[in-house]
């Protein structure tokens, strides 16, 4: 197999910070199979007000070793570099790169952005992006210098101006996190099956990591935010949403996909809602075998 390995996330709602439930989780991980999990920093309360909590991380690494798992790590989902309090926004992103270098985890994922003032978009937004691309030149430095890659991640937006961005950055370690759930999402609102696997083409040089999810295209207001406020049971009966199913129970053409990036060779993250963990093995299984097949 190509890929470097297969990996899950650790839910970071379900863990609240609670270590003794990771390690549990983890256990189940190992035992499924996973290569790798994804560690999320808010989920473990692996920095607290901009600052490394060495206690969260002692225990994260002592459990990843007992579990002989692998890790990347995930950024809390809140940290934007468009807007907000830009100092402490840099801050919490430097400790979460701190935090990736102690777990001796090389991907550290990062949500692109965003800007949410709606009345000054049309005046702030391109200030806001350079300044995301400034801080994300200098965050480059840091942690090239702790061997941690920096790969962006879509979330409400389009791939191509978040490959426009990284490409402006111009930094060997700062790459793309395609997450294909959030992708199908966003395309399928245009209308644009076709604008969703072009999109993948356009990203495909600078991938870096992928996040593995599955949905049904249904595309709310505000996915994300409809993601946190909404009931997950209240949006599963008319599949809206990011609904981080296992691959194959949704829409996403996980097979034209794969063909698309045969030249890949990180970590495939699974990313699923622990209510579907009696799909773990299968989905495992499912993603294993169709790299393989498109690797020959």
């Amino acid at each position: 197999m190509p890929i470097k390995g297969v990996g899950i996330n650790a839910h970071s709602y379900r863990i609240k910070g609670d270590l003794d439930l990771l390690e549990a989780d983890l256990a189940f991980f190992e035992a499924v199979g996973f290569d790798y999990v994804e560690i999320p920093i808010h989920g473990v309360d692996g920095v607290i007000d901009g600052e490394l909590n060495l206690k969260s991380i002692k225990k994260v690494k002592e459990a990843l070793r007992k579990h002989h798992l692998k890790a990347t790590v995930h950024c809390p989902d809140p940290l934007n570099l468009r807007e907000g309090d830009f100092e402490l926004n840099q801050k919490v992103f430097k400790s979460s790169i701190e935090f990736t270098s102690e777990l001796e985890a090389e991907i550290l994922v990062y949500h692109a952005g965003n800007f949410k003032t709606s009345k000054q978009v049309s005046q702030h937004q391109d200030l806001a992006r350079r300044k995301e691309i400034k801080a994300l030149e200098s965050l480059s430095d840091f942690a090239a210098e702790r061997g941690v890659q920096i790969c962006v991640e879509n979330v409400a937006g389009s791939l191509e101006e978040l490959v426009r961005m990284v490409r402006e950055v111009d930094r060997e370690n700062v790459g793309v996190t395609y997450d294909f759930g959030h992708a199908f999402l966003f395309y399928s609102a245009c209308g644009k099956e076709r604008g969703f696997l072009e999109s993948i083409k356009k990203a495909a040089p600078y991938l870096k990591h992928l996040h593995i999810h599955d949905n049904f295209g249904r595309f709310t207001s505000d996915f994300v935010l409809d993601s946190l406020t909404t009931p997950y049971i209240d949006r599963l009966p008319f599949g809206e949403g990011d609904l981080h199913m296992p691959p194959g129970m949704g829409k996403i053409p996980y097979n034209k996909i794969i063909s698309l990036i045969k030249g890949y060779r990180g970590v495939v993250m699974m990313e699923i809602d622990p209510r579907y963990k009696d799909f773990y093995q299968e989905a495992l299984t499912s993603i294993k075998k169709k790299f393989e097949e498109k690797s020959k």
